[in-house]
């Protein structure tokens, strides 16, 4: 179940071994490090580049998180062990045909501490932001899903999209 000391609502989605709650500015730390952490286990071959994004990670969650526009979920044991967190970034979205909200919630840096892996705790949070985003009125929720993730994100009804992106610094390096 998701907790919270605000005025937010409360879901119901719940696990026996694990309770998730809303993060707030006490957990700061906690979402950098997993951040950090996904970025390491996702792309081994960058830590250098992961570690140097720190401070950046660090004041950018502090903003978001203090604006309420980046929603924390925290999942820990019964005893108040961290197991895992994700967050939802509620971003501005141009005018769509499909959608009336110009704000989209975007799923990203689920993380689970590797003692807890593959006891369900991503789907615990995943579902606790899905339930968090459909009792505050969005259409949807989009994300960029790691190999590793992907079986958990189809398996909750995510579905692969058309997306293309361009990266400068490799369109330099060859012609299209």
């Amino acid at each position: 179940m998701i907790e919270s000391d605000n005025n937010r609502q409360k879901t119901n989605v719940v696990n026996l071994q694990f309770k998730v709650a809303l993060a707030d500015s006490h957990d700061i730390e906690l979402l950098v490090r997993h951040r950090l952490g996904m970025f390491n286990d996702v792309f081994p071959e960058l830590k250098t580049q992961v570690q140097a994004s720190e401070g950046r990670n660090r004041k950018w969650i502090n903003e978001k998180l203090l604006d309420g526009t980046l929603v924390g979920f925290i999942a820990k044991t019964q005893e108040g062990q961290v197991a895992g967190s994700g967050c939802l970034w509620i971003r501005e979205q141009q005018p769509r045909l499909v959608s009336l909200s110009l704000k989209a919630p975007y799923l990203m840096s689920v993380y689970t501490e590797e003692a807890f892996r593959r006891k369900g705790v991503a789907r615990l949070v995943v579902q606790n932001a899905i339930a968090w985003a459909k009792e505050n009125g969005y259409d949807g929720i989009s994300l960029h899903a790691s190999e590793t993730g992907k079986l958990l994100y189809e398996s909750l009804c995510f579905q692969t999209t058309n997306e293309m992106r361009l990266k400068f610094e490799q369109t330099n390096k060859r012609s299209c």
